[in-house]
């Protein structure tokens, strides 16, 4: 019975390089996919739209496109995994047990097992390798669906020239900001957007409907409850010996290349080092849409007493957020727990801020740092600074100016 190091199934980039990386320390790496190409499993997973959706306009999109399609073919071959020793096979994948992997007429025993294989969009996958894979763009469309993978391919195909119609039956993007997502709304529907919250009378019926639902993992043909192999929303899973990457184990997750030297370690080097994973970035309507970090409003409400501060991109006009505002979520202390953007340049910065929650930073600290007028910088040092206005105009501080002020 062959013991390969390492059973990668599917294509997710993260998990490759996790291959390449044991590859080069000597190790035996399998890596077993289906039919279907790298390319379009980018597609399933969502990739494909996370890396297009800024795109400006049909040629920036026909530009951008063609460099992300030939870069997915050239990183994700089996050219350059078999130079890597890497040995590639589409051989059908069937668990005898929760250790033991049947592989064509095989049977493996490997000593680590890496399930990489995304997940399904619950959509219509035929038309979304279309758009994405040839560039063919629908005139009119009718967008079914409320998760944020609805909205930013709404946001999307309106840029490339498509008279869209969002519905959604339920709230949209619930787990989105709610004063950021209504800014993003007004702007998509000012560029022609239409939201419904039920299906329109089908008067033509040669306008295309597509369902979007939520993601689910992508192990059709698995079975790994029967083996008692269950996901638990991170790298680990139920067995130790059994791991998750990419958005099977975090969905919209995006990579974090600097795991994959720890994320190796905690495979086979037992290691118990200490690795705080970077803050989630959540993105909706691409760079100059939404962007969040750290801890959602509600989330940090859940915790205690918080402190909102708010600033727009808007120079002059303080209340005008049409632009671009920032929100920042604080404990009692100052510390800084969370951030929504919306505007230009909002997902740089929400980037920018993982760095200052991942080192504790506060407000005071972020009020301290230099930012060009008129962008999301200057707006985070404005809203920093904006608890410390209001201390200066609380009565405690005037009654005691005044007392300060009869002393000389």
């Amino acid at each position: 019975m062959d013991t390969p190091d390492l059973l990668i199934l599917g294509l997710d980039p993260q998990g490759l390089e996790i291959g390449l990386a044991v590859a080069t320390l000597g190790g035996q790496v399998i890596v077993a996919r289906s039919a279907e190409s790298a390319l379009a499993q980018a597609v399933r997973d969502g990739e494909l739209l996370a890396r297009l959706v800024s795109a400006s306009d049909a040629t920036a999109f026909a530009l951008r496109r063609a460099a992300v399609v030939e870069d997915i073919r050239r990183q994700r071959s089996d050219e350059r995994l078999r130079a890597a020793r890497i040995r590639v096979t589409q051989e059908p994948v069937r668990f005898l047990d929760h250790r033991r992997v049947a592989i064509g007429e095989a049977t493996l025993r490997p000593r680590r097992i890496l399930l990489a294989s995304g997940v399904e969009p619950n959509g219509p996958l035929a038309e979304l390798n279309a758009l994405f894979e040839h560039g063919t763009v629908p005139h009119r469309l009718v967008l079914n669906g409320s998760t944020v993978m609805a909205l930013d391919l709404a946001s999307l195909l309106i840029r490339l020239g498509t008279e869209v119609t969002l519905v959604s039956d339920g709230p949209l993007a619930p787990e989105c900001d709610p004063d950021g997502l209504r800014l993003l709304l007004d702007r998509l529907r000012r560029q022609g957007l239409v939201v419904a919250n039920a299906m329109p009378a089908r008067g033509d019926a040669d306008i295309p409907v597509w369902t979007l639902g939520e993601p689910r993992p992508a192990l059709d043909g698995f079975d790994l409850a029967k083996f008692g192999v269950q996901l638990r929303g991170g790298f680990q899973t139920s067995r130790s010996h059994v791991f998750a990457i990419g958005r099977l184990a975090e969905p919209g997750a995006l990579p974090d290349p600097g795991a994959v030297a720890h994320l190796v370690g905690r495979m086979f080097f037992r290691r118990s080092a200490r690795y705080a994973p970077r803050p989630r970035l959540r993105l909706a309507g691409g760079q100059s849409g939404l962007a969040e970090i750290g801890l959602t409003e509600a989330q940090a409400l859940a915790r205690g007493k918080v402190q909102v501060a708010r600033a727009a991109f808007a120079p002059g006009d303080p209340a005008d957020f049409s632009g671009g505002f920032v929100k920042l979520l604080a404990d009692r202390k100052g510390r800084l727990l969370g951030a929504s953007l919306f505007g230009p340049g909002a997902a740089e910065a929400a980037a920018l801020l993982s760095l200052a929650l991942a080192q504790g930073l506060g407000l005071a600290d972020l009020a301290r740092q230099p930012g060009a007028p008129g962008t999301a910088s200057e707006a985070i040092a404005v809203a920093a600074a904006s608890p410390a206005r209001r201390f200066l105009r609380s009565g405690s501080v005037q009654r005691a100016f005044r007392y300060f002020r009869l002393l000389g």
